[in-house]
């Protein structure tokens, strides 16, 4: 199998533009290996930029950036020979991003070269995967912690997208109420979800038998103040990242030793998309499966739960 030659960066200035954007990483929370993989991303642009004669990363144009966009098109996958797949496009592209708008917020440029360049996320043709009842059954099973079920029920019980999650915080729970509030969902829209007593039970648990445990794991003054209100910790007491939940949840997954569910290469939207649809063979209306997910439109939702096109006539009449 093809393997890629190390990615080498000659220009002092750019090696340590590389390894500072690294230690931002490390700062924000991100673990080793995402931190390293973003860091090599970045890396073979850098490279890419010094090929071409480009001394500063901060005067690049658009125009530039796009050709860059056309190079990964066409640039050989390491892996498996072939080209590089359209997600992982996407994927380096998306670190080129998020580099240039720490440039921005460090104002080492004026204005963001990305500003105006679309970088939309490829569809998916294949039909989305879900779990059976069982199989989510068996998936909270197999959980070792208090922690891990929590994880699941946030994903599954509360059908919270990753992003949601991650900015969950401790204030969001209105355990009196039976409720969770998520303060800004998808186009930064406000909904609250209820809660059933099984995933109630769950959250409550992780909070008052593993939270305090998992904050004294945080040994940074400045993170663990930062990470203060957040209501998932990680493993090493900080809030957990969007990338981080699906990493466990591959842990759970795994340990099912269930080759059913591995095969399926289940993330957290699946969960979600499971739920929803769950909801609707129950019996739960269309429009209160919306308002779970935080759908803007009944269409949307219609992708998510298979309701037929006639149905969705029907309701929208």
């Amino acid at each position: 199998m093809p393997r890629k030659t190390r990615t080498i960066v000659r220009a002092n200035h750019y090696r340590e533009l590389s390894e500072k954007y690294l230690s931002h990483l490390l700062t924000l929370g991100y673990v080793q290996e995402t931190c390293r993989g973003r860091q090599l991303i970045l890396n073979e642009y850098l490279a890419w930029l010094e090929q071409r004669g480009e001394e500063r990363v901060t005067e690049i144009s658009a125009a530039e950036i796009k050709n860059y966009h056309d190079y990964l098109q066409h640039r050989k996958n390491y892996q498996n020979g072939g080209i590089l797949s359209a997600k992982s496009i996407h994927g380096h592209m998306k670190v080129i991003e998020q580099v240039y708008t720490w440039l921005l917020k460090k104002g080492q440029i004026q204005s963001h070269p990305m500003s105006k360049i679309k970088i939309a996320y490829p569809r998916q043709k294949n039909e989305r995967v879900v779990l059976s009842q069982a199989e989510i059954e068996l998936l909270y099973n197999t959980c070792d912690s208090h922690w891990e079920r929590a994880i699941l029920s946030l994903a599954y019980g509360c059908g919270l997208r990753a992003g949601e999650m991650e900015d969950l915080d401790i204030s969001d729970l209105r355990l009196r109420e039976n409720e969770l509030v998520v303060r800004r969902g998808k186009g930064n829209k406000r909904r609250i979800i209820p809660l059933s007593r099984g995933v109630r039970s769950d959250l409550v648990n992780y909070y008052q038998k593993e939270r305090h445990k998992l904050r004294k794991l945080c040994v940074n003054q400045g993170e663990k103040r930062r990470s203060e209100k957040a209501f998932m910790l990680n493993q090493r007491g900080t809030r957990m990242r969007e990338f981080t939940y699906n990493k466990y949840l591959k842990r759970i997954i795994d340990r099912t030793s269930n080759q059913t569910i591995k095969d399926k290469e289940i993330s957290l939207h699946n969960l979600r998309h499971s739920i929803a649809t769950h909801l609707i063979e129950r019996g739960m209306a269309i429009e209160q499966v919306r308002q779970f997910l935080g759908h803007s439109q009944l269409e949307t939702t219609q992708v998510y739960t298979h309701i037929s096109s006639h149905q969705l006539k029907d309701l929208i009449q």
